[in-house]
């Protein structure tokens, strides 16, 4: 479950990404900020409904992607500037999916999460550390222009087995607003 910039800007990650040929991360996913991990994630789906009635009544929010980090000099990614608003939604979504589970140090949930997007990794993603070093001193000068975008929904991913890449299963709209219908009404 994650966030997706609107295209223009998912278009530029992705053209920046598939400038080093090496890159496997845009062959897997679509640039996003994850807000759940798969676990808790089941094959039968049952969870969508609850995450449908925590995003139907949780309003839009905008994200600024401001800097360029790394974990360990294994994954380069765009940190967005701190979002009590994503920190919160992705509490609420890790509470009703895996209410009772530990913090996960592999997904890095609850009190560990890190918002990021990733833009190149070496364990899986196929990069070497000296072209995640390059990528880093482009992206600080390509990417860091990103304007703040609105978030307005959230898309759920899916994939098939191990080895293939993620699709989107489906787009879960935020509350708007300008658009909320109130019981008077």
């Amino acid at each position: 479950i994650g966030i997706v910039p609107p295209i223009e800007i998912k278009e530029k990650i992705l053209d920046f990404q598939k400038s080093y040929p090496s890159n496997k991360v845009c062959f897997f996913h679509e640039p996003h900020i994850t807000l759940k991990a798969p676990t808790g994630l089941t094959e039968d789906k049952s969870w969508i409904p609850k995450v449908e009635s925590v995003l139907k009544d949780y309003p839009q929010f905008k994200i600024k992607l401001d800097s360029v980090s790394a974990f360990e000099n294994k994954v380069l990614f765009l940190n967005p500037v701190f979002s009590l608003s994503l920190v919160n939604l992705h509490l609420k979504l890790v509470s009703i999916l895996n209410p009772n589970s530990e913090p996960d140090e592999k997904f890095f949930e609850g009190p560990l999460y890190h918002p990021h997007l990733t833009l190149g990794e070496s364990t899986w993603g196929g990069m070497t550390e000296e072209e995640l070093v390059r990528m880093k001193k482009r992206a600080e000068t390509e990417l860091l222009d990103i304007p703040e975008f609105l978030i307005s929904f959230v898309r759920v991913f899916q994939k098939e087995k191990d080895g293939e890449p993620y699709y989107k299963l489906s787009d879960i709209p935020l509350l708007n607003y300008k658009n909320r219908k109130y019981k008077n009404e």
